[in-house]
């Protein structure tokens, strides 16, 4: 069991309304202690809808330099703040279920003596479980660890002849079933030709390699097939049946598009109706899936919208003064939403303002 400093804190909050095209509610709550990061690392609905579960990297004023994951946990229909778990210093959230509320965390980062070591944590209960040591090389002081949708596998990276090794050498992804801790698939590739990489288990339980400069390869797990490549701006649904992929900003000449493609074989099944300003290009978007209602959620710095999948048809827009925090758009215009299982209600995290609204 990991010794994890835990606290909870307790909030009040004050549910503003905004008009809107689509009803809106501008949620605001008191600020926590300490520094919260300019972006999510999680925002996710639970399954029913009822609760919206967020993680933030948080420093304090007294050390900024030294970052822990906080877990918030809210009450969608009002806003009101209903837990918060601060982490112990230096820990960082790997992973989450779909719904966030077991998140895959490591301990002990950017510590130059510490073990690094990696858990399980329960955003209800604040109970731990921790991630066999054994499932990672010993000397790993970067661990990558993912968790499947529903928490029954969880995967460990590692490196073979990492640092001494041929160039060649393989890249690892071994999945486990959690309950009993067995392994029930591993996979290999070869080191990318630049950039970090990294991989584990996916949302449907396959395996995806994932490279900083080109995407992600995602591969049978038995066989270590090729299922699809993906970009570095790419959202995969949690059943693994769509992907949603903004055009590369690195790319000067390329074409300014938001791709729909088959999950399953890479085959594009067509284009989202929408258009990127040269400032959107060149940030990028974000993107997040109802679940398997059909339908996607769409972030870029200055526009969220709604989608049809895989037609690729508008079917709302958020008016960005109901959701933009001004200050976050000039200094950090990345924008992260979530969206409930049942296409019911999004959130939208823009610099320091989280909004809930109604889609249908």
């Amino acid at each position: 069991m990991c010794r994890i400093l835990l606290m909870v804190v307790a909030i009040a909050a004050v549910l503003l309304s905004a008009a809107s095209d689509i009803a809106a509610q501008d949620v605001t709550f008191a600020a926590l202690p300490g520094n919260a990061a300019a972006n999510s690392e999680i925002l996710a609905f639970s399954k029913d809808g009822r609760l919206l579960r967020e993680v933030v990297p948080i420093s304090s004023a007294d050390a900024p330099d030294v970052w822990h994951a906080r877990a918030i946990t809210y009450v969608a229909a009002t806003g009101k703040v209903l837990r918060v778990w601060d982490l112990q210093a230096h820990t960082l959230c790997l992973s989450a279920t779909t719904d966030g509320r077991t998140l895959v965390i490591s301990a002990g980062i950017d510590l130059p003596k510490a073990h690094v070591h990696v858990f399980l944590f329960d955003t209800n209960t604040g109970r731990t479980q921790d991630v066999p040591s054994s499932w990672f090389d010993a000397n790993e002081r970067d661990p990558d660890s993912r968790i499947s949708a529903d928490g029954r596998l969880v995967s460990a990276f590692t490196e073979s002849g990492a640092g001494d090794g041929p160039l060649d050498a393989p890249l690892i992804v071994s999945v486990y079933d959690w309950p009993t801790k067995k392994l029930i698939a591993k996979q290999a590739t070869g080191y990318p030709a630049g950039g970090g990489f990294g991989g584990g288990v996916t949302p449907d339980g396959k395996i995806e390699f994932l490279y900083s400069r080109s995407g992600s390869q995602v591969v049978d797990p038995k066989t270590g097939q090729l299922i699809v490549k993906m970009g570095t701006d790419a959202f995969r649904s949690a059943d693994g049946a769509w992907v949603v992929e903004f055009a590369e900003p690195e790319v000067d000449d390329g074409p300014r598009e938001v791709i729909v493609t088959n999950g399953r074989n890479g085959e594009v099944a067509a284009k989202l109706d929408m258009h990127l300003t040269d400032e959107e290009f060149a940030v990028g978007g974000r993107g997040a899936f109802c679940g398997t209602s059909g339908k996607f959620i769409a972030a870029t710095t200055d526009s969220v919208q709604a989608f049809e999948i895989p037609s690729g048809k508008k079917i709302a827009e958020f008016a960005t003064t109901t959701w933009q925090d001004p200050d976050a758009a000039k200094t950090n215009p990345v924008v992260i939403v979530a969206c409930s299982f049942d296409a019911k209600r999004v959130a939208i995290r823009s610099g320091a303002r989280l909004t809930l609204h109604n889609l249908n």
